[in-house]
């Protein structure tokens, strides 16, 4: 993939909030360049307007708890978005909306069921295929963006499975070009930020993919140290429900850690 291709595809089917675009050969992460460009206008008390970064490969991609990504040149979507985004409504919305569409638009290119493992990892058949990293920046009461990281596995490779991952070529024949599938996953954040801010339709979406049934037993990390609950559903706040022993109900946010994985490392 080189960078007009890219450019043309996204030209096709996006418009909107993406029209503001870096595309980089290689980057750190695209997180990273996104947190600069957006700290660069906090500092001067402007409010960063929406953007798109992507980078065909990154050299230190990173998930949730600073957890290495694998991102190897034209074999993976690297990509982050940003967001104006004020108020708790909003940033509580905005996991929820972007794992349900990303989650949506695999299933339609892949012709597959890809779930979204709360909060934030891509599923397909138990084995990883993406995830999902939301940053929040602010500066004073007046400016603020939200930084959304996605990276989705396109081709798989040995290094991939060893980790409990999957590729989308992995999982049909009929995959389109990487251009294509990042301008798609883009176009489906895009879609569902039409509804930021609207808690019951995003939980009612985040509900429809979750990977989780209940029962599931699901061990979550706290101040108090590793504990276990069984999952009990999505709250209308999109909180996890969990019992603990004796029936306790637990319910966790989005920025707690669940620990319910096979591997560690490439985690976001």
């Amino acid at each position: 993939m080189n960078l007009s291709q890219l450019s043309r595809a996204l030209d096709e089917r996006t418009e909107g909030l993406v029209r503001n675009r870096v595309l980089l050969a290689s980057a750190d992460s695209t997180n990273a360049v996104a947190r600069g460009i957006v700290r660069s206008f906090l500092d001067s008390d402007i409010q960063p307007p929406s953007f798109l970064v992507v980078a065909v490969r990154q050299e230190a991609g990173r998930g949730r708890l600073r957890r290495e990504w694998l991102s190897l040149p034209d074999r993976g979507v690297y990509l982050s978005l940003v967001i104006a985004s004020q108020g708790e409504e909003e940033l509580a919305s905005l996991p929820l909306l972007v794992g349900a569409g990303v989650s949506r638009r695999i299933s339609q290119i892949c012709g597959c069921q890809c779930r979204l493992k709360w909060p934030n990892d891509l599923m397909v058949g138990g084995r990883k295929v993406g995830g999902i990293l939301i940053e929040c920046l602010t500066r004073g009461q007046a400016a603020s963006g939200a930084v959304i990281g996605i990276g989705v596995n396109y081709s798989g490779s040995e290094e991939v499975s060893a980790v409990g991952g999957i590729g989308m070529d992995e999982i049909t024949q009929e995959l389109p070009e990487l251009p294509e599938v990042v301008a798609e996953i883009a176009v489906a954040v895009e879609d569902e930020l039409q509804h930021i801010g609207d808690m019951a339709y995003a939980v009612a979406r985040s509900r429809e993919v979750s990977e989780h049934q209940p029962g599931d037993s699901i061990r979550f990390r706290t101040g108090e140290g590793v504990q276990q609950g069984t999952f009990a559903g999505i709250d209308d706040r999109g909180h996890l429900i969990l019992l603990g022993s004796r029936g306790v109900e637990i319910r966790l946010s989005a920025g707690d850690v669940v620990e319910e994985r096979k591997d560690k490392r490439y985690e976001p």
